[in-house]
């Protein structure tokens, strides 16, 4: 199995790394979204290819077992400096915004950023099984419009 090419954006891999920095304690999230960072090619933002997920890109994914979403991969809230993560299977999918937000700093988050479409990643839940999870289509990328100020 070939292991999928991870390309970031400058702009998010400079703000991603000040959030790492800013991590109050040794946090096993920030150090695997650190050792994502360190695996990446990290391009111009205006040369970041449309089919790859960045910080704010809306996605709809497909779960194996969790069926399909639509979230959109976002920073901590600067407010309240928490990050609630969005869990599959957690909340009957009729309470699920139609995009709902999925941190950055979260196991999910950390595997999708800088993914294609079309490619999977496999993740752990809580019942000991594993959720194979596609990503089917992204709906927005901030680079795609020209947004590199978000």
């Amino acid at each position: 199995m070939t292991r999928p090419r991870l390309i970031i954006n400058r702009l998010d891999a400079d703000r991603i790394q000040r959030l790492i920095d800013s991590q109050q304690h040794d946090d096993e999230l920030a150090t695997r979204l650190e050792s994502r960072l360190i695996q990446a090619e990290i391009v111009p933002p205006d040369d970041f290819p449309n089919n790859h997920v960045s910080m704010r890109s809306h996605l709809r994914l497909t779960g194996s077992r969790s069926g399909h979403h639509e979230l959109m991969l976002r920073y901590p809230d600067p407010a309240s400096e928490e990050c609630i993560p969005f869990a599959f299977g957690s909340t009957a999918p009729s309470l699920q915004p139609a995009i709902a937000p999925l941190c950055i700093m979260s196991p999910l988050g950390i595997a999708l950023l800088g993914l294609a479409v079309g490619e999977q990643i496999t993740l752990p839940c809580e019942d000991g099984l594993s959720d194979i999870i596609r990503v089917d289509a992204i709906l927005h990328q901030p680079e795609a419009c020209g947004q590199f100020h978000l």
